[in-house]
């Protein structure tokens, strides 16, 4: 029997409609949600889904969303895909929890991108996406998963990645390499205190401002 308090597509649609219809934004504070899945979709103003859980995937590849995508202390039992999507405020995922990677390649961010203490087990992909503000995730956790004895090795890519303002990864767990091969910093990028278990990555990357590696500890630096 289906369980009345988790939202499913339809509810969830029902929900984006009527804060359309209503001209305010589309809230999912503290809901469980079966899935969260668009394509290709719309949704004119703030989506929020602080506090949520999440059962499955949260799958919005080249959906625009015109205002703030709100995902703080929430839960994710699946991936994060926002590939090629486009985002004209901030994107909030502090102290979230996502049991699967998260892929924002190609993705455009007007605002800031802001991840501090989030715990993500997989890769976590910004490779070629273009961020108008600052890229904090200050005090984060990337794991390496485990999935039918296949390993996704818990790295960061910031390939080719354009980030306007500061990259801030101070006093992050990294497990496995931080790649930032052809990136374009604007500001500042801190790395104090990091712990990267492998490989930092920094060849071929412009840093405007200044590079801090205090205290930074990896196996081995390229650059």
């Amino acid at each position: 029997m289906e369980d009345k308090n988790i939202l499913t597509q339809a509810d969830i649609e029902d929900e984006i409609r009527r804060a359309e219809m209503e001209r305010r934004e589309v809230d999912f504070n503290g809901k469980v949600l079966s899935s969260f899945s668009f394509q290709q979709r719309v949704i004119e103003g703030n989506l929020n889904l602080n506090r949520t859980i999440i059962l499955g995937p949260v799958y919005l590849e080249s959906t625009t969303i015109k205002g703030n995508l709100n995902l703080n202390q929430a839960i994710i039992r699946g991936t994060f895909y926002f590939g090629a999507g486009n985002l004209e405020g901030d994107l909030n995922f502090q102290e979230g929890n996502i049991k699967g990677i998260v892929n924002l390649v190609g993705a455009r961010i007007r605002g800031s991108l802001n991840f501090q203490r989030l715990n993500v087990a997989g890769f976590l992909s910004l490779a070629k996406a273009q961020i108008e503000r600052d890229v904090n995730l200050q005090n984060s956790k990337i794991h390496d998963a485990y999935h039918s004895g296949l390993i996704v090795k818990g790295d960061v890519y910031l390939r080719e990645a354009i980030i306007s303002g500061n990259l801030n990864v101070e006093n992050s767990f990294i497990e496995g390499s931080l790649d930032t091969m052809g990136a374009f910093i604007g500001g500042n990028a801190d790395f104090r205190g990091i712990q990267i278990n492998e490989i930092l990555i920094l060849k071929s990357s412009r840093i405007k401002g200044n590079l801090v590696l205090e205290k930074a500890k990896y196996q081995e630096l390229v650059k």
